[in-house]
């Protein structure tokens, strides 16, 4: 026998030893009654492998079964979760980061709400929403991780909606009490039976159109609110409209500031850490900037303008009533019938189709294998959480929210002890060796809704323009990134130019052109649909149309061969690190001093069901085995 099977002899039977030691450390441990993560993860390893496949079938309909096994997985871990943390300055700043990531977007979307609804629902019920959801999130969810708050979808669904009380002549809060109420049971049952396994249907062809419906419909009401005024915001009548100006400029001003910032850690001058707060902070910093501009002589214009500069509508100082003229408890039967009631069931599912994507796209995302996270995921059970938010909405009339994207990551991210590896192409890229997975930055963020509540004087100083500045932020943001207006943008270009990533390498470029005419298409449809239809609440429904959609009819207009390359659910992470460095950093740039992984912003496209199921299956199983390696040696008696 030669020495090298000599050596691979050795290694079988090493690997043959090591493996009955783990199984044996299993079972003597599991006799002493001894809980371990290990044993948790051996107890899922089974479902994980029925997730594949015919599997999610299967665990469809099993009454209690998800829940069962997410509540097995997370009680031994629970205390752990309020212990200290290993750095608890890392879990400060996340704290921090995380409310400041989430308060402006909440600002903007209030604003938009405030103008679809009345100012039923405005600044104080938005900020109030996201307070309560996330400290019912930080305290009862498996993954706390998770930021919850008021989303974009959940401000055009409650805008369109809006219209429905008069049509079945209803008072507001009472029919918005029974949408939240009927959407909290939706949400309660689905988890019950397993409905939380439909969502590793959703390919990239249905969350690229999702995000590239959420881009347009920002873009499109920040240019309407900036550019309308100008020209319709006051009549036939032709008189000063210097204000009008003033708040379109401060707009772009802002949206500048905080588009230029967001690139900030791509910047070859000031230190890594100074980049990374500009770009953390970006619209932060961009609101001062556009809030001190406003207050310049000559831009605040309230003593001899038309009204002067609008700002944000918030009661100064805040009595902690509903902005409305409303108590807070809303009584369910005054001002409705029962078919109002029944009627409030439509909204209601279109926000439970709404949220069963959302929100656990958002879950998998903030708990993707790059994170390094070591405990389990519970997803059933988190949605049965998120069904409950659904109650104190309901009574106080308060939006209901889900998960954030990019914030739910971003925070995960921020938690995360990272450090950059150098491959074997001079790539840096950023690699995390531990998460801080605890409940108190979760909780402390939601707390700090609270404070902001108490400080409307400083809020009341932010000028109008400066959130529709940021809305148009958030939207072109959305379309930086997404696939679908990545593909629109090489069909300007010539043939050459077009950087050599699979699809273009791989797919007839005619090919390419027809897919991404019939995702952009779809976009246009539901964006038309939710804006300018009577019917327009009922977008979230033509979003999970698109699933069904691709699964039996794109694949019989397309090749499995082609559709591989357009609709890649098995596109791992490496795999979108270097199409991302291919699409922003043409090989003949300079990058060896770019961290890609550091610079892009988590986006809904990002969702690659098969690969990130295939991931989660690998952590777990190198978390078993290093959880075992880890125990004390058994004693020999």
């Amino acid at each position: 026998m030669s020495p090298q099977q000599d050596e691979n002899v050795e290694v079988e039977a090493a690997k043959d030893e090591e493996s009955d030691v783990t199984e044996s450390n299993m079972k003597d441990r599991s006799s002493d009654g001894v809980v371990t993560f290990a044993n948790t993860h051996k107890n899922n390893d089974s479902d994980d492998d029925d997730d594949d496949g015919d599997g999610e079938e299967r665990n469809l309909f099993v009454f209690m079964k998800g829940i069962k096994e997410d509540l097995r997985a997370q009680a031994p871990l629970y205390m752990s979760d309020w212990g200290r943390p290993r750095n608890i300055q890392t879990v400060v700043n996340a704290t921090v980061f995380a409310f400041v990531i989430q308060l402006i977007p909440a600002l903007i979307l209030a604003e938009l709400m405030d103008r679809q609804t009345d100012g039923n629902l405005a600044t104080a019920e938005t900020l109030l929403s996201s307070g309560i959801m996330g400290i019912i999130y930080a305290i009862f969810s498996g993954q706390p991780l998770v930021i919850m708050g008021i989303t974009g979808p959940v401000a055009i669904l409650l805008g369109t909606s809006y219209g429905l009380t008069e049509r079945f002549d209803a008072e507001y809060f009472p029919f918005f009490f029974w949408i939240c109420i009927w959407a909290g049971l939706m949400h309660i049952i689905s988890s019950m039976i397993g409905l939380v396994h439909l969502v590793w249907k959703v390919t990239p062809f249905t969350s690229q159109i999702f995000e590239f419906f959420i881009a347009i419909t920002f873009i499109y009401a920040s240019v309407r609110d900036l550019i309308e005024p100008i020209y319709f915001g006051q009549g036939r009548y032709q008189v000063d409209r210097s204000a009008q100006y003033a708040t379109l400029m401060i707009g772009m001003i802002t949206f500048y500031v905080a588009w230029t910032l967001h690139f900030a850690e791509q910047w070859t001058i000031l230190t890594r850490q100074v980049r990374v707060f500009l770009e953390s902070c970006n619209t932060l910093i961009a609101v001062v900037v556009g809030t001190a501009l406003s207050y310049l002589p000559g831009v605040e214009l309230s003593n001899n303008g038309a009204g002067g500069l609008e700002r944000v509508g918030v009661i100064v100082p805040w009595d902690w009533q509903p902005t409305a003229d409303r108590p807070w408890v809303t009584n369910p039967l005054s001002g409705i019938d029962a078919g109002g009631i029944m009627a409030a069931i439509i909204p209601g599912f279109m926000f439970f189709l709404l949220f069963i994507i959302d929100h656990n796209v958002s879950s998998i995302l903030t708990q993707s294998p790059k994170y390094n996270l070591k405990k389990p995921p519970a997803y059933h059970w988190d949605f049965f959480v998120l069904g409950v938010t659904f109650i104190p909405c309901a009574i106080l009339g308060l939006p209901p929210g889900n998960g954030l994207i990019p914030q739910a990551p971003l925070h995960c991210r921020a938690l995360c002890t990272r450090k950059f590896e150098t491959d074997e192409h001079g790539v840096r890229r950023e690699v995390v060796s531990f998460c801080e997975e605890q409940r108190w930055s979760g909780l402390g963020q939601a707390l700090l809704m609270f404070v902001a509540l108490a400080s409307f004087r400083v809020i009341s100083w932010i000028p109008r323009g400066c959130l529709f500045g940021l809305f148009l932020y958030l939207g072109v943001g959305a379309l930086h990134g997404n696939e679908i207006w990545e593909r629109i943008t090489f069909c300007l270009m010539i043939e050459k130019k077009r950087p050599k990533i699979p699809v273009v390498r791989e797919v007839k470029w005619m090919t390419v052109v027809f897919y991404t005419f019939i995702q952009a298409a779809c976009g246009f449809c539901v964006f038309g649909v939710a804006q300018f239809a009577s019917v327009g609440y009922i977008y979230p429904a033509l979003l999970t149309i698109l699933v069904p959609f691709r699964s039996y009819i794109l694949s019989h207009v397309f090749t499995e061969r082609d559709l591989k390359y357009l609709d890649p659910s098995d596109k791992t992470e490496e795999e979108q690190e270097e199409e991302h460095r291919r699409i922003r950093h043409p090989p003949q740039d300079s990058i060896s001093t770019v961290d890609f992984e550091s610079d892009h912003v988590p986006h809904f496209g990002d969702f690659h069901p098969d690969a990130l199921k295939k991931a989660l299956k690998k952590r777990k199983s190198k978390d078993e085995v290093d959880e075992i390696r880890s125990l004390p040696p058994l004693d020999s008696a």
